[in-house]
């Protein structure tokens, strides 16, 4: 387990090109909804004392009622939210449709026999695998479902309980105790169709249920290394995303030099994100490597043993 996050971000580190690669995509799918939005505040608020709040990433509700009026001047707020909730919903399919996209290049690349990113590799591998990695996005859908079900059919005793409780902080516990049952089932499922897309690159499977069932039995049967390894890259990249959006968000927007300092910190941010989804990959792809059968090791892993075989010492006892 511990070989495998160690494998995991040396791959991550050395694929620094495809984390630019998916960076530079983010930014241009943020263009259409960041600069509209850029130039209404600038707009709106120039030659007020809003500009400096707005600067500095304080949204002001007054500002921002007064800016509806203004836009949409007569309209309904529930036809506008309506409108905003449709727009919202799109933009999480399309971005979904996107990181499916993505997801096949990550893995194909990772698989391929050197592990090196070329464009032309990555986005053939992204086509080849992109149907079959949307049909695992759908069938995921029933997982995530049944794992929420399982949290409303606990919620529901706690909340009837609530209401005639004399004290509430148990509630209060048994609420948190659910929504953390929750996140974990979420990342049990996330973790399985994570294994479901490296099995169906490195085997090239057709059958995405007969591979989202092999991947849910290769969990449960390595289930203390699986989600240990897991849980291990998810409180690493927590941490790093913590720690860089603090240096984010502690820079002092008072000026130009400083808002375009905060901008390139939140890039930063998102690039870390990325890397931890490579790393999320590439250990994930060697522990599968390692512990389902007949499946070759990644290239790292041949390196790494191919330098063990070729030191003066010779290759160590296991």
């Amino acid at each position: 387990m511990i070989r495998s996050f160690l494998v995991g971000i040396m791959e991550a580190n050395r694929s620094w090109k495809m984390i630019l690669l998916l960076l530079a995509a983010n930014i241009l799918l943020s263009l259409p909804i960041v600069v509209p939005v850029f130039l209404l505040i600038v707009l709106t608020s120039g030659g007020t004392l809003e500009a400096d709040k707005l600067l500095a990433d304080k949204l002001d509700v007054v500002w921002l009622i007064d800016v509806f009026n203004h836009q949409f001047p007569g309209a309904a707020l529930e036809t506008v939210a309506s409108q905003a909730g449709i727009l919202l919903v799109v933009m999480g399919a399309g971005y979904l449709l996107l990181n499916t996209l993505f997801a096949g290049g990550v893995i194909g690349v990772i698989n391929s026999a050197d592990g090196l990113f070329t464009m032309r590799k990555f986005w053939g591998e992204a086509g080849a695998h992109f149907w079959r990695f949307f049909r695992l996005m759908l069938i995921s859908l029933f997982f995530y479902g049944a794992a929420y079900g399982i949290y409303a059919l606990l919620r529901w005793p706690i909340d009837n309980a609530a209401e005639t409780a004399s004290a509430f902080e148990p509630v209060i516990y048994k609420r948190w105790a659910a929504m953390a049952l929750l996140a974990l089932m979420f990342a049990f499922v996330n973790m399985v169709f994570d294994y479901a897309k490296i099995g169906t690159v490195v085997k090239d499977s057709k059958g995405m249920f007969r591979e989202t069932f092999r991947a849910l039995r290769f969990t449960l049967r390595n289930f203390l290394s699986a989600f240990g390894l897991y849980l291990i890259i998810a409180i690493t990249g927590l941490a790093l995303f913590l720690a860089l959006n603090y240096l984010r968000w502690s820079v002092d927007q008072s000026s130009a030099g400083t808002v375009l300092l905060a901008i390139l910190l939140g890039q930063i941010v998102i690039a870390g994100r990325m890397w931890t989804r490579l790393v999320f990959y590439s250990a994930e792809m060697h522990l599968y490597k390692k512990l389902a059968p007949a499946t070759a090791p990644s290239p790292i892993e041949s390196q790494l043993e191919f330098a063990k075989a070729e030191s003066p010492d010779g290759p160590e006892p296991l």
